[in-house]
């Protein structure tokens, strides 16, 4: 015998080669150990062209809310791994894209939690894009400043007018749909909002108006957003039944928005006051976030100068919609999915009364999208998630570019109901940069636009 073959006799005539041997030994005994961790973790990474369902969910583990990799694992959600073509990070409004640079550093947060500039310690009266580009993870204040980003991500895009339809799921099938036309006219972010005049200092005004079914047809509700941490929203309803326009009640913005799952608060992730929550800034990491194609989606200027989108549009295709499908009725089965940076903020309501308790948002770190939110009951249990695809839009020369939350999944766990709102399709056309008249926004305009 010699030690070619045996390791206690090959150490006895190499040191170095002996010493070579027992590394190796402790390599692979470090293996071996790690193999049973590894093989229940996965791989944690995918790569573009990677199909991912109930065989290899394991490659997006880490990579995919809990409650959202769980239907993959069971074979009712396949998520298609893609590129882009383009960067979403920059897929912003030049100007917006300016304000990146000019505002680092220039706006804080005063013990109201509102912007206030930091020079002067005066509350700001307007603000050109995203006021808080740079953010510092041990500043405190963090979280508070990433949900301002969000709210600016939508005013840069300018006023918005469009149809709103949703679909309304049981956990087999499609139950009903309802559709509603929606305005949004934004007083702040962008260059034509901060040429208004604005007596009543408003931060945004927004009408939502029922179209269909007959039951809730022609039923409206007007918001003012004021530019005041102290101050409630003015909410109105017009009713057909009267025509009159009455007064509601601020509080009522975790309950069900036209008897979906989707509460008020909900729409855009979160469309409350920042101030009406505490926010907990909890780290950055990559997750998968949903994209409608690996391009932006046309834009064409229509004859009153504004920028609409096209008959020629890439449009969802959910799992209800398609004959044979064995898994969840609200899966988008054409969206792609790729890894994005994002930042992971814990919500506490402030209201004793808000009906959701404990939240989580994660937020594109380098656009200011919301993408997804998991949402626990007061008593902290789960109850329901929703998540967004981001959708991107640009003109023929690339001059002009819109991102918006176009398409928006609730999934409530506890009633096991889900609705999905759509976004633009061919037939239901968005408009950015609309032309809407603030006198729409009045009572008197308010209720002429409900006739």
């Amino acid at each position: 015998m010699n030690g070619h073959r045996f390791p206690g006799r090959f150490c006895e005539r190499g040191g170095g080669r002996c010493r070579a041997w027992g590394r190796f030994l402790a390599f692979l005994l470090l293996a071996l150990l790690l193999l049973p961790f590894t093989a229940s973790r996965g791989f944690c990474d995918v790569d573009p062209g990677d199909v991912i369902d109930q065989t290899n969910w394991q490659k997006v583990e880490g990579l995919l809310q809990d409650e959202v990799l769980r239907y993959v694992k069971e074979g009712k959600l396949v998520l298609h791994i893609e590129a882009l073509n383009y960067d979403p990070g920059k897929h912003l409004p030049v100007f917006a894209l300016e304000a990146m640079k000019t505002n680092a550093g220039k706006y804080d947060l005063d013990e109201d939690d509102w912007i206030v500039e930091k020079e002067t310690g005066n509350r700001t009266k307007q603000i050109l894009g995203h006021p808080f580009p740079d953010i510092d993870p041990d500043d405190p204040r963090a979280a508070t400043k990433i949900m301002y980003n969000t709210k600016y991500w939508q005013f840069v895009q300018g006023s918005l007018r469009g149809p709103l339809v949703q679909s309304y799921l049981s956990p087999k099938d499609y139950l009903r749909g309802v559709a509603a036309f929606n305005v949004n006219l934004y007083m702040d972010g962008n260059p034509v909002a901060l040429a208004r005049r604005n007596p009543d200092r408003v931060m945004k005004y927004q009408i939502t108006r029922a179209t269909s079914p007959y039951d809730i047809a022609g039923t409206a509700v007007l918001t003012w957003r004021y530019r005041d941490p102290r101050a409630e929203d003015n909410s109105f309803a017009y009713v057909p039944a009267i025509r009159r326009v009455r007064r509601m009640t601020p509080a009522n913005r975790s309950d069900g928005m036209m008897g979906s799952d989707m509460a008020v608060d909900d729409a855009g992730m979160y469309d409350g006051k920042v101030t009406a929550m505490t926010w907990k800034f909890l780290g950055k990491e990559e997750r998968l976030v949903p994209f409608i194609g690996k391009d932006p989606e046309r834009l064409v200027r229509n004859e009153d100068g504004e920028w609409s989108t096209t008959e020629q549009i890439t449009e969802v295709l959910f799992g209800y919609e398609k004959e044979g499908w064995q898994g969840v009725p609200w899966a988008p089965l054409n969206f792609i999915w790729t890894k994005r940076p994002v930042y992971l903020i814990e919500v506490t309501p402030k209201d004793p009364y808000y009906n959701y308790g404990t939240q989580l948002i994660w937020v594109d770190a380098e656009n200011w999208c919301p993408v997804h939110k998991t949402i626990n009951d007061r008593a902290g249990k789960f109850w329901k998630f929703t998540l967004h695809v981001e959708m991107n839009y640009e003109n023929d020369d690339k001059t002009i570019k819109v991102q918006s939350a176009g398409n928006q999944i609730v999934v409530d766990e506890r009633n096991r109901r889900s609705t999905v709102s759509l976004p633009a399709t061919s037939t239901d056309i968005w408009t950015f940069y609309a032309n809407t008249d603030r006198d729409t926004f009045s009572l008197a305009g308010f209720q002429k636009f409900c006739k």
